[in-house]
């Protein structure tokens, strides 16, 4: 049966899509691994070590463990332990070296909050997923062509990676302006969302906040751009597509985590799902769902775009581009 799926090298022209079924290991590396070519996920490049690292899915639940690679593996930007075991959630960035993995789960929420789990941290040898339902607005934020401009840069990506880090440091110090939650930074993107109280003026005030900082994304990203000091690649736009969705989502933190919790659910992949509907040839749209809409159509000018098909839904999802604040 088949838990879900791997997107190898997201965004870039030799992107590819590997399915994964429960009770199966993806080896990762340079080259397959002999005895388990249909169990390979290959990455022929010379920063990935030959057996780099290994997926395991169990009961729907997926784990990751670095082999000891020589140039290591991460999750979200945070560097794995080789030999030691780590939960994968969906939406996670994998780092192998220099590229990237995007991990798709489409988990069964209810089964998976109510198993326990192999977390493997040294404080704590099992957790549990702590989880509750929120309402919010969820912010995705993708930098486009990242992995284009790493790849220019591959025989120093500490220049990419600085600028890049300025930029979100940015985007983040705004989110905390407007009272937002950074979720995460994964790679090239940001994910942060405002949450209420369940009341429909509570909703309306966060799915406001939500939206001005899209607008200000949009502001900030082209001031940054314009400064050489801070974004010294003319060839390459500083330039985000962004997605909002408001609704219930499940909020979680696995175990004694003090980071900010995980964001899972119909919400979240909403949000996700939308920014990547957003072609090579409108970079720089806002998109939002009908709930974000009709949360924020009296402060804010609006087009419909039209129906929309999104992976993991059954009806379709109207979907608009947010153009302007009208106050």
């Amino acid at each position: 049966m088949v838990a879900g799926s791997i997107i190898a090298l997201p965004g870039a022209a030799e992107s590819f899509t590997v399915a994964v079924n429960d009770e199966q290991t993806i080896y990762i590396g340079r080259k397959a691994k002999s005895e388990s070519k249909d169990n390979s996920l290959v990455l022929p490049y010379p920063e990935v070590s030959a057996k780099h690292a290994e997926i395991r899915c169990s009961n729907n639940i997926w784990t990751i463990v670095d082999n000891g690679s020589t140039n290591g593996t991460t999750i979200n930007g945070v560097s794995l332990s080789p030999g030691k075991e780590y939960v994968l959630k969906d939406q996670d960035v994998v780092g192998i070296a220099n590229y990237t993995l995007l991990v798709s789960l489409p988990v069964d929420l209810d089964q998976f909050f109510a198993q326990s789990q192999d977390n493997l941290e040294p404080e704590q040898d099992k957790t549990k997923f702590q989880v509750k339902l929120i309402n919010a607005t969820i912010l995705v934020a993708d930098l486009k062509h990242f992995t284009t401009l790493m790849e220019e840069f591959t025989h120093d990506p500490s220049i990419v990676m600085e600028a890049a880090g300025t930029v979100f440091n940015r985007l983040s110090q705004e989110i905390e302006n407007n009272q937002g939650q950074l979720e995460k930074i994964a790679g090239d993107a940001i994910m942060s969302y405002w949450s209420s109280k369940g009341k429909e003026v509570d909703a309306a005030v966060s799915c406001y906040k939500a939206c001005l900082t899209a607008l200000q994304i949009k502001q900030i990203s082209n001031k940054l751009a314009a400064d050489k000091k801070v974004w010294p690649f003319p060839n390459h736009p500083l330039v985000f597509d962004i997605a909002l969705a408001s609704g219930t989502v499940a909020s979680g933190a696995l175990g004694k985590s003090r980071g900010n919790p995980a964001l899972l659910g119909d919400t979240a992949n909403i949000a996700f799902r939308l920014e990547k509907l957003i072609a090579d040839d409108e970079l720089g749209k806002i998109v939002v769902d009908q709930n974000t809409y009709q949360l924020a159509k009296e402060n804010f000018q609006f087009k419909f775009i039209g129906e929309q098909i999104i992976k993991g839904k059954q009806n379709v999802v109207n979907a608009y581009e947010l153009l302007k604040a009208l106050k």
